[in-house]
């Protein structure tokens, strides 16, 4: 009976609970703080230039940024999606460089996804 009980409620739940779009959260989003800046490449198209802070008192590994351009309408018209070389040490920062199609639009970075770890690497 409480086996029964227990599973109607995980399963009214698991109903009530709203899908998740978005891919996994980042814990201490606030701690990761992209700048970047737009430049045209040599070969045509642009590249998202920028450097990704941490101010954590982890360092950052596995870090993905996620680049949206952004219509006029503030809609996202394309997402491109690039993983940040090596770690982003505690205190520190790392360069980072996505490909994107055209200097002149808007775009948008977001920290998409990172694992955080102390230790001795």
């Amino acid at each position: 009976m409480i086996r029964a009980l227990l599973a109607a409620v995980a399963l009214a739940l698991a109903v009530a609970s709203p899908a998740r779009a978005e891919g996994p959260a980042v814990p201490y989003p606030d701690t990761l703080r992209p700048e970047w800046s737009v430049e045209p490449a040599r070969a045509g198209g642009a590249r998202v230039v920028g450097y990704l802070y941490n101010t954590n008192i982890k360092d950052a590994a596995n870090v993905w940024l996620r680049v949206d351009r952004v219509g006029a309408d503030g809609a996202v018209a394309a997402s491109y999606r690039r993983r940040v070389v090596g770690d982003v040490f505690s205190g520190s920062r790392s360069l980072f460089e996505v490909p994107v199609p055209e200097a002149s639009a808007t775009y948008r970075v977001t920290v998409e996804a990172a694992d955080w770890i102390k230790e001795c690497r």
